[in-house]
């Protein structure tokens, strides 16, 4: 059996809670603390970054930007929260304007201890 690679989604913030998006709202989501990693990326005008990453949730509290993994594309914009698998990704940011995400992770269970 074939195993489908994880998708890209995207939903709105109001579909996942009804208090304003912020770094402390989306902490507030993942606890206990020590079960998640969650870190504020702040991406220049037209930045570009590329890596690898695990699967995890981003929360997009301003600007807009491009994520692209393999084939999938998507554009978020402030107030996207996004599922991504794990794997190869690139992230191109608006000229217009910087981009705020707040990405979390749920660590391994050798790290949560």
């Amino acid at each position: 059996m074939v195993m489908e690679p994880k998708k890209l989604t995207v939903r709105q913030w109001s579909d996942v809670s009804s208090e304003p998006l912020s770094e402390e709202s989306v902490r507030a989501l993942h606890v206990p603390a020590r079960k998640y990693r969650v870190s504020v990326d702040r991406y220049s005008p037209g930045e570009e970054v590329a890596g690898g990453m695990r699967a995890g949730t981003c929360y997009v509290l301003a600007g807009h930007c491009q994520i692209e993994f393999g084939e999938q594309v998507a554009q978020f914009v402030a107030g996207d929260v996004a599922e991504f698998p794990s794997g190869s990704y690139r992230l191109v940011v608006s000229p217009e304007a910087e981009c705020v995400a707040v990405f979390a992770w749920e660590l391994p269970k050798e790290f949560a201890g």
